[in-house]
């Protein structure tokens, strides 16, 4: 049994990651148009079980859980630090929304396990765990710290943030000093370079391919964020990694991990 994962949209746009076993499906957020998601399940396929497992309260991770959880009888999870914040946003069936603690749990088949990243809202990532097989998420982090690393260096397949260039940011006259600063904290997202850097220290514990997510169409593009990782592997001397982009309003490949 394999763990499909593909990743629907990524952006300021909209967020929504499909992870699927024959028997479960999960998005993580959806912040994605309810319809074009329900399109990619169509197409994707989907287990008998379905939910949503949320990252954070921002609206770009949660902003269509409501509608696609009703039209899809889906369980919504969400980190009880955020349950106030994301139950603002729309109503829930009674029973629909489940909050968990910083403790593993199971959705149908697939053991998620939650731990903390650095943002300015209370946010998690995951490490899911089907059949032996393991996936990792980690976007809206201002830093991949030593506990991130930890968590990922399981995985088989990790999605991680590469939101800007620093320079491009710094440049960027539309931004407020006040935004380029919280940008580039320790709470706020994860620049090229340091995602670079955190691909570098996962490809030597072991993990064979990679998703660059939640990239800024502002302050960084496609091109320039798959080349600031791949010359950091290349200049590391780690060969025969797979590295993606993930854009907004695009499926990324659709990956089986075996």
């Amino acid at each position: 049994m394999g763990i499909k994962v593909c990743s629907l949209n990524s952006g300021s746009t909209g967020n929504c990651i499909y992870l699927s076993t024959p028997k479960t499906t999960l998005l993580i957020d959806e912040g994605a148009p309810v319809t074009r998601v329900e399109k990619c399940l169509k197409l994707l396929g989907r287990g008998e079980e379905l939910a949503v497992l949320v990252t954070h309260s921002h609206a770009d991770h949660i902003g269509n859980i409501p509608v696609f959880a009703r039209r899809n009888s889906a369980a919504v999870y969400c980190h009880h630090l955020s349950a106030n914040a994301v139950k603002k946003k729309g109503a829930y069936d009674y029973g629909q929304f489940i909050e968990f603690t910083d403790e593993s749990f199971l959705v149908g088949d697939i053991l998620a396990e939650p731990f903390r990243v650095s943002h300015d809202v209370p946010c998690v990532g995951f490490v899911f765990s089907a059949g032996g097989l393991k996936v990792g998420i980690a976007t809206d982090l201002g830093h991949a710290g030593g506990k991130v690393i930890g968590a990922l260096s399981r995985c088989n397949l990790v999605i991680i943030e590469s939101n800007h260039d620093e320079g491009l940011l710094k440049a960027n006259k539309e931004y407020s000093p006040w935004l380029k600063s919280r940008i580039l904290s320790d709470s706020g997202h994860m620049s090229n370079n340091a995602c670079a850097e955190a691909v570098v220290k996962l490809a030597r514990s072991g993990v064979k391919q990679f998703i660059l997510a939640h990239l800024s169409r502002e302050n960084n593009y496609p091109e320039l964020a798959l080349d600031t990782t791949n010359k950091a592997l290349e200049e590391a001397g780690i060969y025969g990694i797979g590295v993606e982009v993930a854009l907004p309003y695009n499926m990324t490949s659709l990956y089986e991990v075996m």
